[in-house]
């Protein structure tokens, strides 16, 4: 069982439990640093004031580079026109539909406020003031600025590296008109780039603001803008008038023509169908009526005379009795037969009675009814017969009726599609003519109209010389650069303040990992060195500050166990660099003064760096002593100045570990805590090697050193949680290296704070 196993075994529950509260909190700490979300006003504060100089130094800075440029820039005059857009007309005749009022909707005022805009109306103001000759708007012929110059490219970078980085045009051979051209369009976009013109609130009006660097010349081009744009109105409407005059006379010609045309079928297809018909549509309709009457008279008829014969026809198919049928009851013949009958029957009867059968007189008798029935018979049927010609007669008269009914139908239909087109091209020549009629008045009105044209605008409010310039506004200006710097410098702070990931504080380091710390060093300035030695500093100036900060540490180092004060004792670091080797040989010179037996040990066999430091020797080191080959006596060195014993260490790369695990550093710290009243280990950075994990464990009580702003947090916080995993019983961290001046500006609440304060409890020597 090798020595880190012994080391392990003789610690006790309490320190175990100690280790893992420790660990939890640390790793607590670090979560809730990740996730924390609150604003800490203090820290705020604490932050802008600490960092007070950069605020004042970009507010300086930017509030006079802004007055600076301000007061350069060149001031400029704003000229305003107001034209509102009226659109009640004094028409003294009605030509609405060819010149209408402009409507006072925001979609035709915003309309309005483009034409005011537009090249060509600007192209008129350029031609009519010879703006082409200014050189406000035409660069060409102004003259440049040295700034201009001076930033100009083509003095120092070739025009050909130029054109191909597309930083400037290529030349092109250009005629002297489209030069002129280009000139113009050149300076119609630079006047236009200096109008705004806008609509004044919900009202009809629009202002024309025109800004130039001379007062008289933004008034004037203002005004001359608005007057332009009401000859642009007038010129329009005299030029719309005139185009519909000329359409109107080419049209009326065509419509005369037409009217003539239409008017002239119309009375070529009335006689037409004139001729053809011999009558009207209306003589036809009513023959047709009567026909129409004529027919139905004559149906009744003949279905009055069907009834009779069907009657007749349907008596001498069932031998019914005849006498019942009306045509027979009506016949003056057939009732004489019918009395002669009577007779004869009632003589038949009386003979019956007297005679018998065969009575000749009965045979006459009964022969003279036969004859008498015989001859009704033939009667009827003779009937019978004039009711089938009657039928027959009613039957022709019907068919004639239909046929001549037919041939008028017929005759109608076509007058009446003859009239259908003549009705046609009497409403095609009354539509030409009233069409002809309208664009005629119309003409008439057009050309009474165009000596009475009004513009839809009227300018209300002329543009004024301006007496202030509008541009640029100084005060605000500086006003907006005294709130935009110290904005600028607070974002500044706050933006360094988050790339700041170090430490600069004990109560910073406490609450972010959970560890005390119980110490701070201040930084040895060159006012502070003078000729001193750093590594014998606290025994050459027991009486500073520095020295001071040490033997605090020495303090709260013995009262984090009273009982039982540590009597070895680590002190690592995260990383190379942050001062851990020197606060070793400073508290080991601390202890000596108060009349300890001090050891100091070097146990970095990586980089050692004691034996320089008191300038000893280190031929017979810790390595030869683990090695066994040398003895305690040989190896530990006593330096003469500061009082305290030495044991120094070699570089050992290869087989470190080994030798610091190894029984014999157990055994012989063992025999040096048995001569030493105090002994100091200083360890290699823990996150460098694991020497330091070996060592914390035999030590009592380890220091964990972090260099004041240089120490990143994240590299601190895996260190000692590391630390704190290995089951090292940490004493807490020290602050090394700590800028006094820099530091009292931070405002934090630690000791180190009232070290630049209170100087004069210490002394420089």
């Amino acid at each position: 069982m090798n020595s880190t196993t012994k080391v392990s075994s003789v610690m006790d529950n309490s320190a175990r439990e100690h280790n893992k509260s420790r660990l939890k909190s640390l790793t607590d700490r670090i979560s809730q640093q990740s996730n924390s979300d609150e604003i800490d006003l203090q820290e705020l504060l604490r932050t802008l004031w600490r960092r007070k100089s950069i605020i004042f130094s970009v507010f300086v800075t930017m509030t006079v580079l802004v007055t600076l440029i301000v007061f350069q820039i060149a001031p400029r005059y704003t000229a305003a026109t107001n034209v509102i857009i009226d659109g009640r007309k004094s028409n003294v005749v009605d030509i609405e539909s060819v010149m209408t009022g402009m409507s006072a909707e925001i979609s035709a005022l915003l309309s309005e406020v483009e034409v005011i805009h537009s090249s060509s109306l600007i192209r008129r103001v350029v031609e009519k003031l010879k703006l082409e000759q200014d050189p406000e708007f035409n660069v060409e012929i102004a003259k440049k600025s040295w700034m201009a110059s001076l930033l100009d490219p083509e003095n120092y970078v070739p025009r050909d590296v130029l054109v191909s980085l597309g930083l400037t045009e290529n030349e092109t051979l250009l005629s002297e008109d489209e030069l002129t051209e280009q000139t113009t369009n050149r300076v119609v976009k630079a006047v236009q780039a200096q109008l705004e013109v806008g609509i004044v609130g919900r009202s009809q009006v629009i202002a024309i603001n025109f800004t130039s660097t001379n007062a008289r010349k933004a008034s004037l081009i203002a005004n001359t803008i608005a007057d332009q744009y009401i000859v642009d109105q007038l010129e329009a409407k005299f030029e719309a008038t005139r185009r519909a005059t000329s359409w109107l006379n080419d049209r009326l010609g065509d419509l005369r023509e037409r009217v003539e045309t239409t008017e002239r079928a119309v009375e070529d297809y009335r006689e037409t169908i004139a001729a053809s018909s011999g009558q009207s549509s209306s003589m036809t309709q009513q023959q047709i009526s009567e026909l129409n009457s004529q027919l139905i008279l004559a149906q009744a008829d003949r279905a009055e005379a069907q009834a009779r014969l069907n009657q007749v026809q349907r008596l001498l198919s069932s031998s019914s009795d005849l006498a019942s049928a009306a045509e027979v009851l009506n016949s003056q013949l057939i009732q004489r037969l019918r009395d002669q009958e009577a007779e004869v029957l009632r003589k038949v009867s009386e003979l019956e009675s007297r005679y018998g059968d065969r009575h000749p007189q009965m045979i006459k008798a009964r022969a003279e009814l036969t004859d008498l029935r015989a001859s009704i018979e033939r009667e009827v049927r003779k009937i019978a017969q004039s009711l089938r010609n009657e039928m027959g007669v009613a039957d022709a008269r019907v068919a004639t009726l239909r046929q001549s009914l037919g041939q008028l139908e017929t005759k109608n239909s076509s007058q009446n599609q003859a009239e259908v087109r003549l009705r046609e091209l009497e409403r095609e020549a009354n539509a030409n003519r009233l069409l002809y009629e309208n664009f005629l008045n119309r003409f008439k009105e057009t050309n009474n109209q165009e000596d009475l044209q009004q513009a839809d605008a009227r300018i209300i409010a002329r543009a004024e010389v301006p007496v202030d310039p509008s541009a640029p506004k100084k005060k605000l200006i500086i006003a907006v650069a005294l709130v935009g710097s110290m904005f600028l410098g607070v974002v500044l702070v706050f933006v360094l303040e988050q790339l700041d990931n170090t430490f600069r504080g004990a109560e910073q380091i406490e609450q972010m990992t959970g560890i005390p710390a119980i110490g701070m060093v201040p930084l040895l300035t060159g006012t502070l060195l003078g000729r001193t030695d750093v590594g014998r500093y606290p025994t050459q100036k027991p009486g500073s500050a520095t020295t001071e900060s040490v033997r605090s540490l020495r303090t709260s180092l013995m009262l984090s166990n009273v009982d039982a004060p540590p009597k070895v004792v680590g002190i690592t670091s995260t990383v190379p660099s942050e001062g851990k080797s020197t606060l070793a040989a400073w508290l080991a010179q601390v202890a000596a003064t108060s009349g300890q037996r001090v050891l100091l040990v070097d146990c970095d066999l990586r980089r050692p760096t004691v034996h320089r430091t008191f300038g000893v020797s280190n031929e017979n080191s810790i390595v030869e002593l683990l090695a066994n080959e040398c003895s305690l006596d040989q190896a530990i060195k006593k330096d003469p100045e500061s009082g305290i014993y030495v044991l120094p260490a070699k570089n050992t790369q290869a087989n470190a570990l080994d030798l610091l695990s190894s029984s014999h550093m157990a055994e012989n710290l063992k025999a040096l805590r048995a001569h030493f009243d105090f002994i100091v280990l200083d360890a290699p950075p823990i996150l460098a090697v694991s020497d330091a994990k070996v060592i914390g464990l035999m030590a009592d009580k380890m220091l964990y050193v972090v260099k004041w702003d240089g120490t990143p947090r994240a590299l601190v916080q895996s260190g000692l949680k590391e630390t704190v995993e290995a089951g090292i019983d940490l004493a807490g961290t020290v602050l090394s290296q700590v800028n006094v001046k820099k530091h009292s500006k931070y405002g934090y609440g630690d000791y180190g704070y009232y070290y630049g304060r209170y100087k004069d409890y210490y002394s420089s020597k």
